[in-house]
């Protein structure tokens, strides 16, 4: 019954956005592991770690911040309904209807 509408476009968009982020993020995380665990070459083990956790840093931020940025997208996608112009609209169109019958029963009592 109460169910949420969403722009198609904006909610696709927002979808597609995270699914990028993502893919991002995991080749983040795959960086990090592959320079924690090189093997070949003339940095010293620790060093490596480090940067490797460096990385791996970043990408859980990057994750975090996908997962945020999907949300508000994702709520910038809902239809909002606005009552509140309906209402507006309404109440204009009463007041109409009150000044013009007050006019009509002038003019009638003048005749």
């Amino acid at each position: 019954m109460n169910e949420v509408k969403f722009d198609i476009e904006k909610r696709s968009k927002a979808y597609k956005s995270a699914g990028l982020r993502m893919i991002v993020a995991f080749y983040i995380c795959y960086l990090a592991f592959k320079i924690s665990s090189a093997e070949d070459t003339s940095m010293s083990k620790t060093l490596c770690w480090i940067i490797g956790g460096v990385f791996l840093a970043a990408a859980i931020a990057f994750v975090i911040y996908s997962r945020k940025r999907f949300l508000i997208d994702l709520d910038a996608a809902k239809i909002k309904e606005d009552h509140t112009a309906d209402d507006e609209t309404v109440e204009a169109e009463a007041v109409e209807e009150e000044d013009s019958s007050e006019i009509d029963e002038a003019e009638s009592k003048t005749v």
